[in-house]
C-alpha cells in the first residue's frame, strides 16, 4: 500500500513539474505584468486594455494554439523556454483569433491567414519556423544577459521580450521592460500557463 503511495506521489510530482515553471527564464507565474495597451485592445476590436484584453485574445486563439502545443513544447524543451511564452509570443504575433485558421490535416504546418478587409494575405508557420522564432527570443535573452549580467532571470526575460523585435540595443535600461509586446505577451502566456500551456 505504500509503494502505491509513493508512485502515485511521484506521479503527481511530475505531473506537475512538466507544465508549471519550467524553463530558463524566469517564472512566468510570479511576474506582474499591465497586460495589453488600449491601442491594442481597440486593434481587435474591445473597448477594454490591460490584462483582460491580453485574455481575451489569448482565450480566442486557445483554440487554434492547442493544436500545435506539442511543437511548442519541442522548442520550449530544445531552447530551455517556457511552452507558454512561446504560445504568448505567437498569440501575439498571429494577432488574435481572426489570423490563425484550421485549415485541415497540414501535417506540421499551420495556414495563417490575416483578415485585412478585401484583400486576405496568406503565409505558413511550420514546426521550424517556431523553433527559429523561440531561437531568436533566447538570442535576444541571452544578449540582455550579458549586457545586464546583475539583472534578475525575470528581467532578463521582459528585456529579452522587448528586445524580440527591435533587437538588443532597444533595451538600454531596466526603464525599457515594460514596453507593449513583452507586457501583452506575459499576460497571454500567464492565461495560457493557466489552461494547460
Amino acid at each position: 500500500m505504500s509503494a502505491l503511495w509513493l508512485l502515485l506521489g511521484l506521479l503527481a510530482l511530475t505531473d506537475s513539474s512538466e507544465s508549471s515553471d519550467w524553463g530558463c527564464y524566469g517564472n512566468i507565474r510570479t511576474l506582474v505584468t499591465p497586460g495589453a495597451s488600449c491601442g491594442i485592445g481597440r486593434l481587435h476590436g474591445l473597448n477594454y486594455c490591460g490584462v483582460r484584453a491580453s485574455e481575451k485574445l489569448a482565450e480566442i486563439d486557445m483554440p487554434y494554439l492547442l493544436k500545435y502545443q506539442p511543437v511548442m513544447r519541442t522548442a520550449g524543451q530544445k531552447y530551455c523556454m517556457d511552452p507558454a511564452v512561446i504560445a504568448g509570443v505567437l498569440s501575439r504575433e498571429l494577432q488574435g483569433g481572426n489570423v490563425l485558421v484550421n485549415v485541415g490535416n497540414m501535417g506540421n504546418r499551420i495556414k495563417v491567414i490575416q483578415d485585412a478587409g478585401l484583400s486576405v494575405p496568406t503565409s505558413w508557420i511550420s514546426e521550424s519556423q517556431v523553433s527559429q522564432k523561440t531561437e531568436i527570443l533566447t538570442t535576444r535573452i541571452k544578449e540582455i544577459q550579458r549586457r545586464f549580467p546583475t539583472w534578475t532571470p525575470d528581467q532578463h526575460l521582459r528585456g529579452g521580450l522587448c528586445a524580440y523585435g527591435g533587437g538588443a540595443g532597444y533595451v538600454r535600461s531596466s526603464e525599457d521592460l515594460s514596453c507593449d509586446f513583452c507586457n501583452d505577451v506575459l499576460a497571454r502566456a500567464k492565461y495560457l500557463k493557466r489552461h494547460g500551456f
